[in-house]
């Protein structure tokens, strides 16, 4: 239960704090800010790169080179 208010009070923090960077941002030399980047339990999305089938065959097909 505890765990659940400081990830809340997390979200909150973070937002202002999302906030405040893009007050005081140059619009041309920057991009806004979001919440995620200040939120420690905010999870790290990672991007999923495309790979040919055959690579597939090799890890699992025993006698297949």
């Amino acid at each position: 239960m505890s765990d659940a208010r400081g990830q809340m009070e997390w979200e909150q923090t973070a937002s202002l704090m999302a906030l405040v960077v893009n007050l005081v941002r140059d619009p041309k030399k920057s991009k806004p800010a979001k919440p995620d980047a200040f939120n420690p339990y905010a999870q790290k999305v990672q991007k999923i790169t495309k790979a040919p089938l055959s690579i597939l065959k090799d890890v699992f097909c025993k006698g297949a080179s």
